[in-house]
């Protein structure tokens, strides 16, 4: 592990299939059905996918949090908050909290296999410590005993032997979870096909792209000699070829031409290369114009764009870091249930707009208290004798202080018609 044994060697991870071609004879590599570590590390530096992992990190690296008290008691937990924020903003004496988010974000991308180990110490400063590791040299220990909470859940061959480990000792977080295996399904693994069919198209794009063939041949016709075919071709060269000049010929025999191949960018798979960015895009949960398409496939505004994008690909992942910080953080510091982390993603203006006509609704129909709208609605919380009332109550306590019989007309839309402000006069 990163702490215990930073000099050793690790091993791969043998529950991950390797591809090993056939034969020493020399033909064109294809991709197999299942991939390798290593395969859907490249794939990651592919710029398209590469594209969706960063906007990740960059949202979660240095976005803002809070730590909330859990309930309504008066203690702060003022030292117990500064605490967690080192771990948080310091997880170990080498990683600041951009460098540790951003390695295990995208080992949660790309393997959906989010994984650190968790050290406890005695120090009154410092009592957990984070340590990043790469979650391919993780695996299971099948069965699992759920009623022991000392049993091995994971393993990791290291150099000296198969090391165990329990779920105190890792953390071991997927976006995926399934009954019948024990390991996640990342974005890259979903759309793998997709993308080896795109890696492909991009190079053999770019084979046509770049290939010296030229797109005419051209015929002399018959009865031409070796030596005129010869001066023909010396005459292309050296006065016809980079110089932008219209070729002219002449002689008795007509020269004609024979297109060979694709002189628009039908023969460059352009219209196929961006149907593969839209499914990875689908994917990763990416608004495809995130990925370089330039015409939009659907009537969505920019806002919206942005609101699909926070809610299918930031926010999952942002789940996944708030499960670390309350499960193996929080909680080791024996404060699970009294205080929670998490990460402050603000709305769009019109969620915002959205949220706030229906609390205001609520607040008027006497549903909240208004320092209960102020909560919901991000503002500090009031000090007036009537934050905590209810409108109906608020609006009739400040007429009675007011000194208004029965304590309704005045102010408020609640009015009293009796004739004897305030009893009913049938």
């Amino acid at each position: 592990m990163a702490a215990k044994s930073p000099l050793n060697k690790l091993l791969p991870n043998q529950s991950y299939t390797y591809w090993i071609p056939k034969g020493g004879k020399k033909k064109k590599s294809v991709l197999p059905k299942t991939p390798t570590v290593k395969q859907l590390r490249n794939f990651s530096r592919d710029p398209i996918v590469r594209r969706a992992i960063t906007i990740v990190q960059d949202a979660l690296a240095r976005q803002n949090y809070v730590i909330e008290v859990i309930g309504t008691g008066r203690k702060k937990y003022t030292r117990e908050i500064n605490a967690i924020q080192r771990v948080i903003e310091n997880p170990n004496l080498v990683d600041s909290r951009e460098s540790f988010t951003k390695r295990l974000i995208d080992d949660a991308m790309v393997l959906d296999a989010m994984c650190c180990e968790v050290a406890t110490t005695r120090s009154k400063n410092r009592s957990i410590y984070l340590y990043p590791v790469d979650g391919s040299t993780i695996q299971m220990v099948v069965p699992y005993d759920y009623t022991d909470p000392d049993a091995a859940r994971y393993m990791q061959m290291q150099s000296d032997g198969m090391h165990y480990f329990t779920a105190k000792d890792v953390a071991y977080l997927q976006r995926n979870y399934f009954t019948y295996q024990p390991y996640g399904l990342s974005p890259i693994m979903m759309a793998y096909q997709y993308v080896r069919y795109y890696l492909e198209g991009v190079e053999q794009a770019n084979d046509r792209a770049t290939n010296a063939t030229a797109e005419f041949l051209i015929s002399l016709g018959e009865g031409v000699t070796e030596e005129q075919r010869q001066k023909f071709c010396e005459y292309m060269e050296e006065e016809i070829e980079g110089t932008g000049h219209i070729p002219v010929a002449a002689g008795s025999k007509s020269v004609e031409t024979k297109q060979i191949k694709a002189i628009n960018s039908d023969g460059l798979y352009i219209n196929w290369l961006d149907k593969l960015t839209q499914i990875v895009g689908v994917a990763f949960g990416l608004p495809h114009e995130k990925l370089g398409l330039v015409m939009s496939n659907d009537r969505s505004t920019g806002e919206d764009q942005e609101n699909a994008m926070v809610q299918e690909l930031i926010k999952p992942y942002a789940g996944m870091l708030e499960d670390l910080v309350n499960n193996y953080v929080i909680a080791n510091m024996g404060l699970g249930g009294v205080l929670k982390f998490h990460y402050l993603l603000e709305d769009s203006e019109a969620q915002k707009s959205k949220k706030s006509s229906r609390v205001m609704n609520e607040y008027y129909k006497g549903a909240i208290t208004e320092n209960e709208v102020r909560n919901e609605m991000g503002y500090n919380l009031s000090d007036s004798p009537y934050a905590n009332m209810t409108y109906p109550e608020k609006t009739a306590r400040i007429n009675t202080d007011l000194g208004i019989a029965g304590g309704f007309n005045g102010n408020g839309n609640m009015k009293d018609t009796s004739k004897e402000g305030g009893e009913d006069d049938g």
